[in-house]
């Protein structure tokens, strides 16, 4: 099978997820298996889109998050404990 060639997956769900598949379908009219494809490619969407690849996230948002996260605010209470002037030059 070649690589761009289309997969098929076969999975089990509970009765009541199946239950929540048929409404959605009809409900969209659609068959149950493009309501599925459908729920999996925006679910992996969302997913890249709040859980970025580790190599993908910026220094600046790691520094804003911990910023925002308060984590370090102590530093403050700390001026004699880290400056510019301490550890090895750029």
């Amino acid at each position: 099978m070649s690589e761009t060639a289309p997969r098929q997956v076969n999975i089990r769900v509970e009765p009541g997820l199946y239950r929540s598949l048929e409404a959605t379908a009809r409900r969209e009219r659609r068959s149950i298996p493009q309501v599925v494809r459908l729920l999996i490619e925006e679910g992996l969407q969302h997913r890249m889109a709040v859980l970025p690849d580790k190599e993908d996230i910026r220094s600046d948002d790691i520094a804003r998050a911990v910023d925002e996260s308060g984590a370090f605010d102590w530093l403050w209470t700390e001026p004699d404990l880290y400056d510019d002037t301490h550890g090895e030059g750029v």
